[in-house]
């Protein structure tokens, strides 16, 4: 389970957040839509210590992170973002045993691991040792959420993941989401201002405005047939 404790973060003068509090609960995935200037971002580069709050704190399982060491946080957290960042002079299969071996894991296990997780999100064996510049865009965001998974990790972090596809593997990816966080149990925090992409994949859904503030929190059903304000009507396009 992921906590916000009445969070807030400031860029100098610049607040991006303000006050923020939210439960996020364990094998659930929860998705945080809202317009730029929300604090989408700033809100999940939280719970990796890669942002850390002006006031408020952060838990994780009831534990503060502001105690726990950053890089071995991280190292257990898996973390998708819009850009893949795949090294382009390994092959698929380097890019993910890499990370594997970086967490702890033995060359064995890492091997293992990585192949069991691109077979998981669906890269075929005939593409493992291709360079990243050989994959579609679609097939480098398969390797990315891939390489995430290869930590072996409880919680999952997605920042606009699926954003620079095309609207077909889009739908692809999502549905893979799915049942990859069915199958693993997955803790998934995922970021997205697409309203279908938002109703589709989420069990608690968080609609943003400004600096965090939160307009309505709850399922998809609860917020789509009972939309709180304008604000949310609009965003959802209710």
């Amino acid at each position: 389970m992921i906590e916000f404790k009445h969070v807030s973060k400031s860029y100098g003068d610049a607040e991006a957040v303000i006050d923020f509090s939210l439960t996020l609960p364990t094998h659930k995935i929860t998705v945080l839509m809202g317009l730029s200037g929300s604090g989408k971002t700033t809100l999940i580069r939280m719970v990796n210590k890669m942002v850390e709050p002006s006031e408020g704190a952060v838990f994780i399982d009831s534990n503060d992170i502001a105690a726990l060491e950053p890089v071995k946080l991280r190292r257990s957290i898996g973390y998708v973002m819009q850009e893949v960042g795949l090294l382009p002079h390994k092959s698929v299969l380097e890019n993910i045993r890499l990370i594997a071996e970086i967490s702890g894991q033995t060359k064995p296990e890492a091997l293992k691991n990585s192949k069991d997780m691109l077979n998981l999100v669906g890269i075929d064996e005939e593409f493992h040792e291709r360079f990243p510049a050989q994959l579609s865009g679609g097939q480098q965001q398969r390797v990315g959420v891939a390489r995430a998974l290869a930590i072996k990790p409880n919680i999952l972090l997605m920042d606009e993941p699926f954003g620079a596809v095309d609207p077909i593997v889009r739908e692809e990816l999502q549905d893979e989401l799915i049942r990859i966080q069915l199958s693993l149990g997955l803790t998934i925090m995922f970021i997205t201002h697409d309203r279908h992409e938002a109703l589709k994949l989420a069990d608690q859904l968080v609609v943003l405005s400004d600096n965090g503030k939160i307009e309505q929190a709850g399922t998809p059903l609860e917020i789509k047939s009972s939309p709180k304000n304008d604000f949310v009507k609009k965003l959802l396009g209710v």
